[in-house]
């Protein structure tokens, strides 16, 4: 019989084991099955189906056999947290758990990134946050009109949903399994990087693994900085539109572009970029879209400086550089600040009269973070204290990655939390846990001229450490091999990769060699930059 080929059986594998998981289906049927009406972990699983041909989810086609529980968590009296649990058989499983973040203030299970990590042999959670999204608001996921009366439900969103969905996960793993998840990690990005690290610093024993993708981990007060931005278009429609932003970013990119050595349109780091929207005033006889008012550069300067109060006390940080062109859909749409747009009236003073545009930032700011709401304050429920410490004693491992790019979370607030667990944690200690990923060039979470493709929130190239995060993490819990390099891919147009860029852990970053094609990660190398004190955020 002629043997086959490697490539050929790798490409059987999959098939095989979904063969194997079908074999096995009237057990795991029966298995499945008897988790409907369990109570585990603290929650109750309202239901449990075995679908030995996969199943559409919302919108989300599953085309693998697995097991779908659907449960509930009632921590509190006002407390409604839906979570779903989903299980390949045992022959695909790969004996560990994953959970799944979500974004904005979103109460929705995400059932795309559950079956992501179904494929890749997970079991895997979600959760709704507590809450069920509006979907007639125009706001979408961002809507909070689920906290007006509702405090308790604060708390599920901020921090609680994920951790009791999990303690109830790996109950249920361990009834369908037969045994316990050798190792449990989570996966979010934006507000599931918000989770993350809430995970990380509330409940250290949740996940011995955490990627935490553009955390908005300062939650209360990124809100006010939300607001601070978009004042100035709530005033002024003329303040941020599309056109102006298209002229600064050109401008922008022209003038820090080349700061790194490579003209790729990326600024490498925005800290070294110092452009001043002055420079584009528009003065007589220019074009109107070759030129910015003097509206449009206030505005501009305010984003870039962040929410300070009269008298220059910083509440936040700004953004950076090289992020402008996304600002129009975030600081100028009709409900403009994401969260935050909701988050004063419905959440925190819970007054539908009050308006973002009259937010007082001496007066309400300090109102806000101290306003007291299931007894606790606005700032202790939403914003993580930086302090890993009890993570890191257990041997957790943690990897953020920020683009630095960013329009809706500040890539300088990663920097900060950062700052601060090396303040408590010291550089050998810092290291033992926890890699920062900065990405030149990068959205918000994904996207961008910029090479971002690494798994987590994008497609990765490969499913190895070298280019996959989840991977990479994986590699540093069970071998405790650090990740020193991420290979990211951009890719065009037609989703086909015409950049490779390595990124490295922070304050390391890619230096090219100066000879080769500089849109192959090949030719750089990770080094920390000789300008790192100048560079200290």
């Amino acid at each position: 019989m002629r043997a086959f080929s490697l490539l050929a059986l790798l490409g059987l594998l999959p098939i095989l084991a979904a063969s194997a998981g079908r074999a096995a289906a009237p057990q795991e049927a029966q298995t499945c099955a008897a988790l409907s009406g369990r109570h585990l972990g603290g929650a109750v699983i309202q239901s449990a189906t075995w679908l030995p041909d996969g199943g559409t989810v919302g919108t989300t086609l599953v085309s693998q056999p697995f097991c779908r529980a659907i449960g509930l968590s009632t921590p509190s009296s006002d407390s409604h947290i839906g979570f779903e649990v989903w299980l390949p058989p045992a022959a695909m499983w790969n004996g560990k758990l994953q959970g799944e973040g979500s974004g904005g203030s979103a109460g929705s299970i995400s059932a795309s990134a559950m079956l992501e990590a179904l494929k890749a042999g997970f079991a895997t959670v979600s959760t709704d946050n507590g809450h069920i999204t509006d979907t007639t608001q125009p706001n979408g996921g961002s809507e909070q009109t689920w906290a007006l009366g509702h405090p308790e439900k604060m708390l599920d969103f901020a921090f609680r949903a994920m951790h009791v969905s999990t303690v109830a996960a790996k109950q249920v793993v361990r009834s369908f399994y037969g045994h316990t998840a050798v190792k449990s990690y989570f996966v979010g990005c934006s507000q599931g990087g918000h989770h993350a690290l809430m995970e990380a610093s509330r409940f250290p024993a949740d996940y011995d693994g955490i990627v935490a993708g553009a955390p908005a981990w300062h939650w209360a007060n990124q809100m006010i900085n939300a607001t601070w931005n978009s004042q100035a278009g709530l005033k002024d429609p003329s303040a941020i539109t599309p056109q102006s932003t298209q002229i600064l970013n050109k401008a922008t990119i022209a003038a820090c572009d080349k700061l790194d050595g490579v003209e790729d349109g990326v600024i490498s780091d925005p800290r070294r970029c110092h452009f001043d929207p002055a420079t584009l005033l528009c003065k007589a006889g220019d074009a109107p879209d070759s030129c910015l008012t003097q509206t449009q550069i206030d505005a501009a300067n305010r984003i870039y400086q962040g929410v300070h109060k009269s008298d220059g006390t910083a509440l936040f940080q700004g953004f950076a550089r090289g992020s402008e062109l996304k600002w129009p859909q975030m600081w100028a749409s009709k409900t403009p600040g994401g969260s935050s747009w909701h988050f004063w009236r419905y959440s925190v003073f819970q007054d539908l009269q009050f308006q973002n545009v009259n937010f007082d930032f001496d007066r309400d700011s300090d109102r806000a973070l101290s306003t007291v709401r299931a007894g606790m304050t606005v700032a202790d429920i939403y914003n993580v204290k930086p302090d890993l410490s009890a993570f890191r004693a257990r041997g957790g491992k943690l990897i953020i990655y920020h683009g630095w790019a960013d329009e809706q979370v500040t890539p300088f607030a990663s920097l900060d939390f950062y700052a601060h667990i090396k303040a408590r944690q010291g550089q050998s200690g810092t290291d033992s846990f926890l890699r920062l990923f900065m990405m030149p060039g990068i959205a918000h979470c994904s996207g961008g001229a910029g090479a971002g493709n690494i798994g987590g929130a994008t497609p990765a190239l490969s499913h190895d450490p070298s280019h996959d995060v989840v991977a990479a993490l994986d590699a540093w819990v069970v071998h405790h091999q650090a990740p020193n390099i991420l290979i990211a891919a951009h890719l065009d147009e037609n989703k086909k990769v015409d950049r490779t860029r390595p990124l490295c852990p922070f304050p390391q970053e890619a230096h090219y060699k100066g000879t080769g094609d500089s849109n192959d990660a090949g030719n750089f190398v990770c080094a920390v930059p000789a300008d790192k004190k100048s560079l200290a955020n």
